[in-house]
C-alpha cells in the first residue's frame, strides 16, 4: 500500500493577480482561498480577524477601479444594498478600499451557486423550482421596495445554502456599477446575455419587472435545463430577447404543471406590463400554484412563527452554550412543551430559517443553535447525523494520575467519498485555527498538526454505509509542564517554610520546644514537593477534561460536514 504525502499548501500563497490584494488585507482579513472570478471582480474566502468568522470579499476588477468615480459610486451603491437585512439576501457587512483594492464584504454561503447545482444534476423537480423562486422573489420584494432594483439576476447569482437548502440573492448593487462605468467601443451590457430583459438590450428604462424577467428565465432554465434563447453569437441572443416570443416552458419539458408553466411564461412576456406587476404578485402566484397542485408540486408544511421574546431566548442560550466550552448537541434531549394553539394563531414573528440566519451572522455556532431550538420543541428537522461510539480505554500514567492521550471515535451513517475530502480538511483548519499536514492512504484521510500545543491527529475511514471518524491528541507536553511547576513551586514553598523552622531552632521558645534544622528542611520540602504533586494531578485531570470537551466539539463539526457530504450524494 502506497502513502503518499501531501503538505497542505497555505491558504495565503496566491498568483501574481490575487497576492497583492491578500496582503493589502492581511492586517483584517486573513484570505484563506479564491473561491469565484467573474468579469465583475474575484471572490475570496477569508476570515474576519475581529469578528472570527468567515466571510466572502469581492473585489473591483481594476478597469474600474482605476476611475475615481466608479469607485466612489461602487462603494455608495454597495453600502446603500448593505442596508437590506432578509433572510435570502447575502448580507453585506460593509464596502472599503486599501492601497488601491477596492472590494466589499459579504457574509460566506456554505452552498453552491443554482447554475452549479442545475449544470451538475441538470433540471430540477417542479417542488423544488418553486420553492428556489419563492426564496428569491422574497428577496427581490425587500429590495423593491426600497428602490432597490438588482439588474443582474441569474443563475450564478443565486446560492443554495447547504444546511437549509433555501435561496439566497447576492450582488445587489454591481450591475448599476457596471452602468456607471464608462462605455467600449461596442457599448457595455448589463448582466449576462441569456437573462437580460428587452428593455435592458434596448437601453429603455428598467424597473423591477425586468427583475422578474430575469428570474422567469432562471426559473425556465431549473425546470428544462436550457435557456429560452440560446445560440453561438452573443448578439443573436440579445436580439431574440427583443424580437422573439419565449418559447413556452412545456414544449421543452411536458411534465412541468400547467400552473407553474403559466407563472414562468408571464415572467417572460416581452411587455414590462405583461408581466406581474411586482414581486408580491409572483410570490402569490407561486402559492397558487402550491395549492392547486398538490399532487405535483406538494405545499410546504407550515411553520411556526416564533416570538420575539422567544427568539431572544433561543439566542441567548446558543450563545451561554458556546461560551460553555465543548457542549454539544444531544439527539435525546427532552423538548420544552409549546402552546399548539398559540403557534397556530401568531402571524407575526421570526421564522426558524431567519433565527439561525441572525445566530450565524452573530458569529454563534450552528451546533449550539440547534441544540437551542431543540430545547424550545421547535421542529427541527435536521438532527445529528453522529454516534459516538464507546469510549476507547486509556491506560492512565503513574505519575499524572490520568491517560495523557485523548481519543475521540465516531461514526457518520453516510459514506463520504475521497473527492470530498478537501471540505473537511477545510473544517479541520478551521476548527484548529492551523494549516497541518494532510496524508491519504487508499481511501482513508489522515491529517496532523497542532491544537493548543498539543498534537492532534484526525483521521477518516469510510467503510460501506459508514464512514468512521477518530481524533487523538496528546498533552503530555502540556501536562510534564504542569507537574512540573506545580512541583517546583511546592518545593520551594516547603524549604521556606523549613527556613521558618531553622528560625525556631535559633530562637526556641518559653517552653524549649526545638527542632533539628536538617530534620526541618527535609520534611518541609518533601511535603511541599508531595502537595505539589497532588495539585499537578489535580490540574493535568482538569487540563484532560477541558481538551477532551474541545476534542468532542471538533468531533462534531467533522460529522456534520461528512453527514452533508453523504446526503449531497
Amino acid at each position: 500500500m502506497t502513502v503518499i504525502e501531501i503538505p497542505t499548501p497555505d491558504p495565503r500563497t496566491f498568483d501574481e493577480t490575487s497576492r497583492p490584494f491578500a496582503e493589502a488585507v492581511a492586517a483584517q482579513y486573513a484570505v484563506k482561498k479564491m473561491i469565484g472570478r467573474g468579469g465583475m471582480g474575484i471572490v475570496y474566502l477569508a476570515r474576519d480577524r475581529r469578528l472570527d468568522r468567515l466571510v466572502a470579499i469581492k473585489t473591483l476588477p481594476p478597469q474600474l477601479a482605476a476611475d475615481p468615480a466608479v469607485r466612489e459610486r461602487f462603494i455608495r451603491e454597495t453600502r446603500a444594498a448593505g442596508g437590506m437585512s432578509h433572510p435570502n439576501i447575502v448580507p453585506i457587512h460593509g464596502a472599503d478600499e486599501i492601497d488601491g483594492h477596492v472590494f466589499f464584504v459579504m457574509g460566506y454561503v456554505d452552498g453552491e451557486s443554482l447554475a452549479t447545482h442545475v449544470t451538475a444534476r441538470g433540471r430540477l423537480d417542479p417542488k423544488t423550482v418553486v420553492e428556489l423562486l419563492r426564496d428569491v422573489a422574497s428577496a427581490l420584494s425587500h429590495a423593491h421596495r426600497r428602490g432597490i432594483v438588482h439588474r443582474d439576476i441569474k443563475a450564478e447569482n443565486i446560492l443554495i445554502e447547504r444546511a437549509t437548502g433555501r435561496a439566497l440573492v447576492t450582488d445587489f448593487g454591481i450591475a448599476r456599477l457596471a452602468e456607471a462605468a464608462p462605455l467600449t467601443a461596442t457599448g457595455q451590457l448589463l448582466g449576462t446575455v441569456y437573462y437580460v430583459s428587452p428593455e435592458q438590450v434596448s437601453g429603455e428604462r428598467v424597473d423591477q419587472r425586468s427583475d422578474l424577467y430575469s428570474l422567469g428565465v432562471v426559473g425556465y432554465l431549473a425546470l428544462t435545463g436550457c435557456f429560452p434563447f440560446d445560440a453561438e453569437l452573443a448578439s443573436a441572443v440579445l436580439v431574440a430577447h427583443v424580437t422573439r416570443p419565449a418559447p413556452r416552458v412545456r414544449d421543452a419539458n411536458p411534465d412541468v404543471p400547467e400552473p407553474l408553466a403559466a407563472v414562468i411564461d408571464r415572467c417572460l412576456a416581452k411587455d414590462p406590463a405583461a408581466r406581474f406587476a411586482n414581486a408580491g404578485e409572483l410570490i402569490t402566484a407561486l402559492e397558487n400554484v402550491t395549492r392547486g397542485n398538490a399532487k405535483d408540486v406538494a405545499p410546504p408544511a407550515r411553520k411556526p412563527k416564533i416570538s420575539d421574546t422567544e427568539a431572544q431566548a433561543v439566542w441567548q442560550r446558543a450563545a451561554n452554550l458556546q461560551a460553555l466550552t465543548g457542549v454539544i448537541m444531544r439527539a435525546d434531549l427532552p423538548p420544552q412543551a409549546r402552546d399548539a394553539e398559540q403557534d397556530r394563531i401568531r402571524t407575526s414573528g421570526f421564522s426558524i430559517t431567519e433565527i439561525r440566519s441572525a445566530a450565524s451572522q452573530a458569529g454563534i455556532g450552528e451546533s449550539y443553535v440547534e441544540r437551542a431550538l431543540v430545547e424550545h420543541g421547535l421542529g427541527v428537522t435536521r438532527q445529528p447525523v453522529v454516534s459516538t461510539l464507546p469510549r476507547t480505554a486509556l491506560r492512565g500514567s503513574l505519575w499524572a494520575g490520568a491517560p495523557l492521550d485523548i481519543v475521540v471515535d465516531a461514526e457518520v451513517d453516510a459514506n463520504v467519498e475521497s473527492r470530498r475530502f478537501e471540505r473537511l480538511i477545510n473544517a479541520l483548519r478551521e476548527g484548529t485555527d492551523t494549516v497541518g499536514v494532510t496524508t491519504t492512504k487508499s481511501r482513508e484521510l489522515m491529517w496532523r498538526g497542532a491544537w493548543f500545543g498539543h498534537r492532534l491527529e484526525a483521521s477518516v475511514a469510510p467503510d460501506g454505509a459508514r464512514t468512521r471518524i477518530r481524533l487523538s491528541q496528546s498533552i503530555r507536553r502540556a501536562a510534564l509542564a504542569a507537574m512540573s511547576a506545580t512541583i517546583a513551586v511546592g518545593g520551594a514553598v516547603g524549604a521556606a517554610v523549613g527556613v521558618g523552622l531553622i528560625e525556631l531552632h535559633l530562637h526556641a521558645p518559653p517552653w524549649g520546644f526545638r527542632i533539628h534544622r536538617v530534620d526541618g528542611m527535609v520534611l518541609t520540602t518533601v511535603a511541599g514537593i508531595g502537595v505539589g504533586l497532588l495539585l499537578g494531578r489535580a490540574l493535568v485531570r482538569r487540563l484532560r477534561n477541558y481538551n477532551n470537551a474541545r476534542l468532542h466539539t471538533l468531533t462534531e463539526l467533522l460529522a456534520l460536514r461528512a453527514g452533508e457530504d453523504g446526503r449531497d450524494d
